[in-house]
């Protein structure tokens, strides 16, 4: 999700909503006119205006012509919200400012076209860097974007700008400073006037997310998991917990002991059984268990990865198979590393023959004849081996890594190696080779 294109939708309906008409406003016919108050006056450019002494003079507020200028000014910007895809968009946004700046319409309904401005020349600058990948526009639009703060700081709006910021000092690499725009988003929603709880509460979520997906990226781990521990003890009622614990049990795999990873692990099969994550869940599972030595527990994740990768539908399928070659491979190189042949070289075979893509079928098939190598199956090796050399060449590169032609090389001298040695003397088998 493009959350820099979403974030920019928010600031929109967010602006432009202030400058519909309020409940006076709304209620009156044009040419209506209430009894004269002393409210203050919005008219014109000069914010002042409204502010001057009336002990002698009293005006009356909301005029039909005025009402009639405020409509006009947010039928300009309903018209303009159909031309975003437009080529033609950014001449037609600054007609469209142009002509309500100069129009008569009120002070407040000016200023928030000020601010829309600014937000929509940032944006404009994203999208201008998205195009030629130049830092030089995402700079420019978080300058845009601080002199929003600086000018409104006490605009609802604020917090949502600041997280803005934090996505663009993410995407230039300033993700120390990222994380310091974040924090300010959590200072500054309390403090902003008028606000509305339910989205105030979401920005914070927003924002501490932002931080622990920083951190992760940033290999600070154990902050991480502890942030998006954080996000789950408030009990949000529109919160995705599931990809908040998802993202949790990945800080953990590389900082928590195997007994916190397991037991984590464990609650998400739990309580998600029919998760879209259901197999990087295993596999977390799959790797505790593997850590602690408990061979068993660790094959019967692998068994259960493979019954459900069969059984998924085809929309899943492609998301899940990555998932069941990782845990069968980690589960793999471990019993070959430990002397464990047997259990090593089933679960080779499994892989090799449960993978349809050519070039995954021959890597395991090599490792399979390594594993038959090591219990002493001379002819069954060399029969693996030369299935390598002789099956039709992939196109590209297979999933280890390696180039094809070079497998396949590595099989033929394989072969020339154990037939050499099986003609010349009865030695034990070939030095081991790593996986």
């Amino acid at each position: 999700m493009n959350c820099v294109k979403t974030l920019h939708g928010l600031w929109v309906a967010l602006a432009l909503p202030l400058m519909v008409l309020g409940d006076d406003e709304a209620s009156h016919p044009p040419g209506h006119t209430e009894p004269a108050k002393t409210a203050k006056v919005e008219f014109g450019l000069d914010p002042r205006l409204g502010g001057l002494p009336t002990d002698n003079l009293q005006f009356k507020t909301n005029i039909g012509y005025l009402v009639d200028q405020n409509r006009g000014a947010e039928a300009r910007f309903q018209r303009l919200r159909g031309l975003v895809t437009q080529t033609n968009y950014l001449e037609e946004f600054g007609r469209t400012v142009e002509s309500v700046l100069n129009s008569d319409a009120s002070e407040r309904i000016k200023e928030d076209t000020r601010k829309l401005t600014l937000l929509e020349l940032a944006h404009q600058r994203e999208l201008a860097a998205e195009k030629d990948k130049s830092g030089g526009h995402l700079e420019r639009a978080l300058q845009l974007l601080a002199e929003y703060v600086e000018r409104y700081s006490r605009d609802a709006a604020v917090p949502e700008v600041l997280l803005r910021q934090g996505y663009l000092l993410r995407r230039l690499d300033l993700r120390e400073e990222a994380i310091e725009k974040f924090y300010l988003v959590l200072r500054s929603v309390p403090r902003i006037e008028g606000r509305n709880l339910a989205y105030s509460r979401r920005l914070v979520l927003m924002a501490q997310s932002a931080i622990a997906d920083t951190c992760a990226e940033m290999g600070r781990h154990a902050e991480a998991a502890e942030l998006y521990g954080r996000m789950l003890q408030t009990k949000s009622e529109e919160l995705e917990v599931e990809t908040v614990r998802i993202k949790r049990l990945r800080s953990l795999k590389e900082s928590a002991t195997d007994g916190v990873l397991e037991m984590q692990a464990l609650a998400f099969l739990e309580e998600f059984p029919d998760s879209d994550y259901i197999p990087e869940a295993r596999y977390f599972l799959a790797h505790a268990l593997k850590q602690q030595k408990k061979r068993d527990a660790a094959l019967e994740q692998f068994q259960l990865l493979l019954e459900a990768v069969d059984l998924a539908p085809p929309e899943r399928l492609a998301r899940w198979l990555p998932w069941k070659l990782r845990v069968g491979n980690e589960l793999a190189n471990q019993f070959y590393l430990e002397g464990d042949y047997p259990s090593s070289l089933a679960l080779y075979r499994a892989l090799a023959r449960s993978n349809a893509d050519l070039q995954a079928q021959q890597a395991f098939q090599y490792q399979v004849g390594l594993c038959e190598e090591r219990l002493g199956q001379t002819t069954e090796a060399i029969k693996t081996y030369q299935s390598i050399v002789e099956a039709p060449m992939p196109s590209a590169t297979n999933t280890n890594g390696v180039p094809v032609q070079i497998l396949r090389n590595m099989a033929a001298l394989r072969i020339s190696v154990l037939k050499t040695a099986s003609q010349t003397s009865n030695r034990g088998g070939t030095p081991p080779t790593q996986p």
